[in-house]
């Protein structure tokens, strides 16, 4: 019996691995297909295959189309799978706790870029989707919402420590944030334009500081 608990302990990482491996794959497959096709067009057949895996298998690692779409979009703003808030990340606490104003918002411009690299693409099918999906709209729609609460957080930040540029208050300083961090102009800038990530990070922290500081 000894012998038999022993070989259980041993093979139960190994089934872990493959599920993450397989749930990896699957992940994959599908961000693929949603970038190059759209969500509309993607089908769980299309990434069974793509993932080489049967149809229940998807189901069982990653489950429905949106539940797959919302762990890739969750992953892509987080940058992985654990559950923390992306406020609670120390790269996002990072920034915020940064005493200098400049220093913190060209930070924050590293964070938008890093998100921007792992997320833009993903929030293009997301709101070509939310025109057909009630759900999804939902989920652009809170998106948005998060992402205008995010900035509060830093304007909040940015306002303990001085003050902002003349003519410009709390409400501005939050939509101007909000506006400069919006995907699309990642997107039409490093895809469509082709700026390398690092320059575009510079821009937009130069950026930040040319429209909210003295």
């Amino acid at each position: 019996m000894a012998d038999v608990n022993r070989s259980r302990r041993y093979e139960s990482p190994l089934r872990a691995q493959a599920a993450g491996q397989t749930r990896r794959a699957v992940l994959d497959a599908a961000r693929e297909l949603f970038v190059t096709q759209g969500y509309v067009a993607t089908t769980v057949e299309q990434i069974a295959r793509r993932a080489g895996v049967s149809k229940p298998t998807v189901f069982a690692s990653g489950g429905s189309k949106k539940a797959i779409f919302k762990t890739l979009h969750d992953q892509a703003m987080a940058g992985d799978e654990e559950p923390v808030a992306v406020a609670s990340r120390p790269w996002y606490q990072e920034a915020l706790n940064e005493p200098d104003q400049r220093r913190s918002l060209q930070l924050h411009a590293r964070n938008a870029t890093s998100i921007g690299v792992r997320y833009a693409d993903l929030d293009q099918v997301l709101r070509l989707a939310a025109g057909a999906d009630e759900e999804l709209r939902q989920l652009w729609q809170t998106a948005e919402d998060q992402r205008r609460i995010g900035q509060g957080f830093v304007t909040d930040a940015l306002m303990r420590k001085g003050p902002l540029k003349p003519g410009v208050g709390r409400d501005e300083a939050i939509d101007l944030l909000w506006t400069l961090t919006a995907s699309d102009i990642y997107l039409r800038l490093v895809t469509i334009r082709g700026w390398s990530p690092d320059r575009f990070r510079q821009w937009l922290g130069d950026t930040f500081c040319d429209q909210l500081l003295p």
